[in-house]
């Protein structure tokens, strides 16, 4: 292989489409969270993208056996420091990673996130299945980003 081994910080733009489930717009006594009305569509989908840590990324492969086919692969994610997150997800990356290498090839991908992995559905009593335990699916293109948003400081070389 001759994958580069410089980290690649990425995030997700010009989205094609997201999907999230509904759910309560109500401060319940067992959770200090907020979540904006069910309606307020992109708003509850940075709310879920502040509150999780992590994602499932969904790539176009390109390595065979699966050239063509979907592959999904889970990775760490942030939207900026807590308590002032933009809603926009990041992901730090290397391109030895097989799903980057896929990304080179086709930049469309997916990004799932859940409400399940935080405390909130469970604090509610929402089984993680529940349309109550909001998840987004945000689908467009991947692309690199050559300066950390925010700190104005590039990615370090590996």
């Amino acid at each position: 292989m001759s994958a580069v081994s410089r980290p690649a910080c990425s995030r997700f733009s010009r989205f094609s489409w997201f999907s999230l489930l509904p759910l309560l717009s109500l401060l319940s006594p067992a959770s200090s969270l907020r979540i904006p009305p069910h309606d307020e569509v992109a708003q509850v989908a940075r709310f879920v993208a502040h509150q999780c840590d992590w994602a499932s990324m969904a790539t176009v492969s390109s390595h065979s056996p699966l050239i063509g086919r979907p592959f999904s692969n889970t990775f760490s994610v942030s939207d900026g420091p807590r308590g002032s997150g933009t809603g926009t997800p990041y992901l730090y990356l290397t391109r030895m990673e097989v799903s980057v290498q896929d990304l080179q090839v086709n930049p469309a991908s997916s990004l799932s996130m859940s409400l399940a992995q935080t405390d909130y559905c469970r604090l509610q009593g929402f089984d993680p299945q529940s349309p109550l335990c909001a998840h987004i699916i945000l689908s467009g293109d991947t692309v690199e980003v050559h300066t950390h948003t925010h700190t104005g400081q590039r990615p370090l070389p590996a």
